[in-house]
Order: structure tokens, then sequence, then C-alpha cells
């Protein structure tokens, strides 16, 4: 699904998270919903440029165990956003902040 949709020239933004994840909680509420990223995502979504892809992992998932390991990740927060210029993806790292989100996703939409 990643593949095709930074194939056909999107970028997407992959949040694992889990509801007993307090970290998680805290990048949500703290910075991904929060301005100056909150409207920078949603006239990307709005726009067709962003997809959103959310991986909850709040009850095991073998899935989503897989994918983190294929970062060498055991564990979350994980988050990683790709991209035309990112098609092996930008990791962010567990503790969100405005200019980590804004600059990964700037990054990744850039056409080579």
């Amino acid at each position: 699904l990643i593949g095709s949709l930074v194939e056909s020239g999107q970028t997407v933004f992959v949040d694992v998270t889990a509801a007993w994840c307090i970290t998680c909680q805290a990048n949500k509420s703290l910075v991904i919903e929060q301005a100056p990223v909150a409207p920078f995502i949603r006239d990307l979504v709005e726009s067709g440029k962003l997809v959103l892809l959310r991986a909850d992992w709040t009850r095991p998932s073998g899935d989503i165990a897989k994918f983190l390991a294929s970062y060498k990740r055991y564990g979350i927060p994980f988050n990683v956003v790709y991209g035309p210029n990112a098609t092996n993806g930008i990791q962010l790292g567990e503790l969100l902040s405005d200019k980590s989100v804004m600059v990964a996703i700037n990054e990744a939409m850039k056409v080579r």
C-alpha cells in the first residue's frame, strides 16, 4: 500500500500508536493536533498531497510488529514519512516536535 501510494506521487505519514502508549498520546495531543502541525497536515490531506496511515497497536498485531522490526524498532511510538524523495522513509524521533514533523513531510514531498 505505502509503495503504491508513493509511486503515484503521494506522501504518506505513518503513525504507529496505541491507546496505552502515553508518549503516543502526548505526541498526538501536543504536536499532531495543535498548530502549526494540525492545519499544515489538514491542508495537505485536503489537497490530496498527503495520506495519513495509522497502525493501532492497542491490541497485539503481528503485521505491526513486522513493520516495526523492518526498521529495527520494537516499541512505540513510531512515526515515519514516505514520499517521492523518501521512498525508504524518514523516521521521526519518539518525541515529536512541530519542526521535526513538518521538515520530514516537506523533505519527503520534494520531487527528485
